[in-house]
């Protein structure tokens, strides 16, 4: 919940997903006009928005009440409803043509969740989840070399930049979660390559919604966000264009029956 806690920073700093995410839902997941989408952990509604612009019905679940507010001021309309709640809790009536879980998946029991999605979207319909990697270790720069001494000086558990690797890069993993119990299959990962511009305010307010940055004491979560934006404003013209990839997994349901309580196969 911490970033509920950050909504108003996490609305001004988070990205756009790419669009190529959305082509890619809608060539390969059929996204389009009256398709019916759950939307897990929407946010401030990066990727709710579009979703309603591609002329989906969207019913999205959010856990924290002030991203759910800023969601619905931003997209709210009669083709969203919005679900004030975890989705384990989440009372929801089925026949969603795709689920996508933006950013969010890694925030679920993957068991239980999938489970749930076996009973919530129709056979021959989608499960996609992606997550955006904020920089590219193939990508090095003269910026993220001089921020790892900050994350030195105050984050020194955490490894250096060139030598980090994301979850969201291990697609055996998600690949396995994604098809337990049998109900989604196929899976297809693609990962987009592009950049984000960074100003000192943006940098701040996009760390700042990191958890890691955010459970930082006051004093030195200020110290860390003043270095940061330090570094971006000394950068040629006070910007920084960021390396950025973002991974999105599809899945296909089967025809395989949804989850009864009865033993997996």
């Amino acid at each position: 919940m911490s970033f509920d806690g950050a909504a108003a920073a996490y609305h001004r700093g988070r990205p756009a997903y790419p669009r190529k995410v959305f082509e890619l839902l809608a060539d390969r997941c059929g996204l389009g006009a009256g398709t019916r989408v759950l939307e897990i952990g929407a946010g401030n509604g990066l990727a709710t928005g579009p979703l309603l612009e591609a002329g989906a019905r969207v019913v999205a679940v959010e856990p924290g009440a002030a991203l759910a507010a800023i969601l619905d001021e931003e997209h709210g309309g009669d083709r969203l409803e919005v679900v004030v709640t975890d989705f384990e809790a989440a009372e929801l009536t089925g026949g969603f043509d795709l689920a996508v879980a933006a950013t969010s998946m890694h925030w679920l029991d993957p068991v239980a969740s999938v489970r749930k999605l076996s009973a919530l979207v129709e056979p021959g319909g989608w499960l996609a989840a992606w997550w955006t990697e904020f920089g590219d270790v193939k990508r090095p720069s003269r910026f993220r070399d001089r921020l790892d001494a900050v994350y030195a000086d105050l984050l020194p558990a955490e490894p250096g930049y060139r030598a980090s690797r994301s979850h969201v890069l291990d697609t055996d993993r998600w690949t396995d979660v994604l098809t337990a119990g049998g109900w989604f299959g196929g899976v297809d990962v693609a990962v987009i390559a592009w950049q984000q511009t960074l100003t000192p305010a943006g940098a701040r307010d996009l760390w700042s919604t990191f958890p890691n940055i955010a459970e930082l004491g006051t004093a030195r979560q200020a110290a860390f966000l003043d270095r940061l934006g330090a570094l971006v404003a000394d950068e040629p013209g006070g910007v920084v264009e960021d390396p950025r990839l973002t991974v999105v997994y599809t899945a296909e349901r089967t025809p395989l029956g949804p989850y009864s309580g009865a033993a997996e196969r």
